[in-house]
């Protein structure tokens, strides 16, 4: 084999590994692919998010572990707060209807409006008056006494 016959291999060599590395380097950067359609819910349905169900379970991932009620007829059943104005969301039930999930600015059973979600409850306000309701302090899981 002459030297230019080597110097042409090596450059096809070269070529190939260039190419299989920018392969699997494409192929482990893009993101996994599902093979079901994603179906987009706009935000602005409600009927989608009025399904009966138990939210008890989903309460503790929210923050919380029982259920807090005011004097009015909203219930919070959990927040997940965010830093800024207008960030976070709150699990709500009006009028004891199943818990649906509302971002800080929505309008709440169409009289309040969710001001904020704090890390412990959440303001709403209603006619200029705005009132805070916390979550209750979450209870240790059974077997585990409070250190003194």
């Amino acid at each position: 084999m002459t030297k230019s016959q080597q110097r042409i291999l090596n450059l096809l060599l070269l070529i190939g590994i260039a190419a299989t590395a920018t392969y699997w380097v494409i192929q482990f950067a893009t993101p996994l692919r599902t093979q079901e359609k994603l179906v987009v819910v706009p935000t602005t349905d409600r009927s989608a998010r009025t399904q009966t169900m138990n939210v008890a379970p989903i309460a503790g991932l929210f923050g919380s572990s029982a259920v807090s009620t005011t004097g009015t007829n909203i219930t919070v059943v959990g927040v997940i707060a965010q830093g800024g104005e207008n960030k976070g969301v709150a699990l709500l039930s009006v009028d004891d209807q199943p818990a649906m999930s509302f971002k800080a600015g929505d309008l709440i059973g169409g009289t309040y409006a969710l001001q904020r979600v704090t890390a412990n409850g959440v303001v709403i306000e209603q006619g200029g008056i705005i009132r805070e309701i916390l979550l209750p302090a979450r209870q240790p899981p059974s077997g585990i006494s409070p250190v003194r």
